[in-house]
């Protein structure tokens, strides 16, 4: 991943933003670094083998997610915005504050801006459905992610070296959510979008919701079935069994057509396993 121009940017991330918040990556760039990290290490063993999953494959923007206490916190947004001002960060207009990038030499690079569920923090920012805005206002904000249930608990910790866009060597620790909030992130994202030609019908977000399911380890299999206990009467748990028993259970639902829709679905996909394993790790949320 040496030439990679989303690790690079990550790198200057982490070292700009890392005294404010730990870098919580999610998105398709966090699954590419989870499973570039399993692929790298032959003794993890995983609920499907390699081979039955699709390629590793990376994307054009990094989703970074601000824990409730940053993202409701202006003095601590302020550090961020100035962090990403530092780096050659411009606004892009058509998501004024919550979307960032930066011109590179392989093109533009582009962050978005996630909220982790707020909880008890909610009370400090004003009532808006989509985004999270601090007060006072820092001209930083981040759109509502609420359905990511649990996302600072238990995450995958990613190392990575590399160079900086200065040139000089830099090794940092990231954050990957585990598979629960992941799953339901994923399932959330699929729901809005399996009908918007603007975005694959949801094909990428069906791709990624078996490779969340194949990546799993016996541990991470283990967690997920505890907080989806631990959190069965949550409306978004429920909301994401409703999801996986209505797309993606059935042999003609539109998740699993979604799925072998995409470019990199192959034969050796076990459509039938991933299914079923999905429906156990949610039982509970029914």
């Amino acid at each position: 991943m040496s030439n990679d121009p989303l690790l690079t940017t990550l790198l200057d991330l982490d070292l700009a933003i890392s005294p404010v918040q730990k870098l919580i990556i999610g998105g398709g760039y966090g699954l590419y670094l989870k499973q570039r990290h399993i692929q790298d290490d032959p003794s993890i063993q995983t609920f499907f083998s390699l081979d039955r999953l699709p390629l590793a494959r990376t994307t054009e923007d990094i989703d970074l997610i601000l824990r409730a206490e940053i993202v409701t916190d202006s003095p601590s947004m302020q550090k961020i915005r100035e962090a990403l001002d530092s780096l050659g960060f411009e606004v892009v207009e058509t998501a004024k504050f919550t979307q960032f990038e930066r011109l590179m030499e392989v093109g533009r690079v582009k962050i978005d801006l996630l909220a982790s569920p707020l909880g008890e923090f909610g009370s400090k920012v004003p009532r808006d459905p989509r985004r999270v805005k601090p007060r006072p206002s820092v001209n930083l904000h981040a759109s509502k992610l609420e359905e990511a249930v649990a996302v600072e608990r238990d995450p995958l910790r990613i190392p990575l070296r590399g160079r900086l866009s200065s040139g000089n060597e830099h090794q940092c620790e990231v954050l990957i959510p585990q598979a629960f909030s992941y799953l339901l992130m994923k399932l959330f994202a699929f729901r809005d979008r399996q009908a918007d030609a603007n975005k694959n019908l949801g094909q990428h977000h069906a791709i990624d919701i078996y490779r969340i399911v194949g990546l799993l380890t016996k541990d991470e299999d283990a967690n997920v079935r505890q907080l989806a206990s631990e959190f069965a009467n949550h409306q978004h748990v429920q909301e994401a069994a409703r999801i996986i028993h209505h797309d993606f259970l059935p042999a003609d639902g539109i998740g699993r057509l979604r799925l072998m829709e995409h470019p990199l679905y192959s034969d050796q996909f076990d459509l039938k396993n991933f299914a079923n394993e999905l429906a156990a790790l949610f039982a509970s949320g029914k």
